[in-house]
């Protein structure tokens, strides 16, 4: 996020962020941020060299956040891989209200970012689950478990409509309870299936 703490930096804050999420990062006007907040378009230079600047300020904390949870489950992971257990309804909980704590940074992500740098946000996403689904499995087998051999499209169809399910959140603009209930949806549609291709 940026350093400036004054008034007028709060304020181009706020509606920078109404902009990007009223109309997604290609039709985003820096007229129309400058308007409400009451400066010169060249004003908004003086804070930030951009749209693209722009945007990234209000979706990097979100990515370092997720960054963060990704890599603390890793490390999990390779700390005891036959206890680790991401099937819990806990965790699907807790990933529920981490969205909705980066609730604004995920709807631009997710739905406000074609044309930036991050319009492959949610691909990205599937990729890096996909190799974390690899590595989970190959950790499994090693601890003996009967983890079935799948090709490397079937890794990605998985771990694409996993994502995708979760992102349902954010495009559909479900409450926090309607989003706890979804996720409880998505564990009784999708974890069975989990569960015996990783031998579990």
């Amino acid at each position: 996020m940026p350093k400036d703490k004054s008034a007028t930096g709060a304020r181009i804050l706020v509606c920078m962020r109404e902009e990007f999420l009223a109309h997604g990062y290609e039709k985003a006007s820096l007229n129309r941020i400058a308007d409400k907040v009451g400066i010169t378009t060249a004003g908004l230079y003086k804070h930030y060299h951009g749209k693209e600047d722009m945007f990234a300020a209000l979706v990097q904390d979100t990515i370092d956040a997720l960054d963060a949870l990704n890599a603390d489950g890793m490390g999990q992971l390779a700390e005891d891989p036959s206890a680790y257990d991401p099937f819990r309804e806990d965790w699907s909980r807790a990933l529920v209200d981490f969205i909705f704590d980066h609730y604004d940074g995920a709807k631009l992500l997710i739905c406000c970012s074609h044309g930036s740098r991050f319009e492959s946000f949610e691909e990205d996403m599937i990729e890096q689950e996909t190799k974390s689904n690899q590595q989970y499995a190959e950790l499994l087998a090693s601890c003996g478990r009967p983890v079935k051999q799948l090709t490397e499209m079937q890794w990605h169809l998985l771990s694409t409509e996993y994502i995708h399910l979760v992102f349902e959140i954010v495009r559909h603009d479900l409450t926090r309870e309607e989003a706890y209930r979804h996720m409880a949806f998505v564990r009784a549609l999708l974890y069975p299936g989990w569960r015996e291709i990783l031998g579990l």
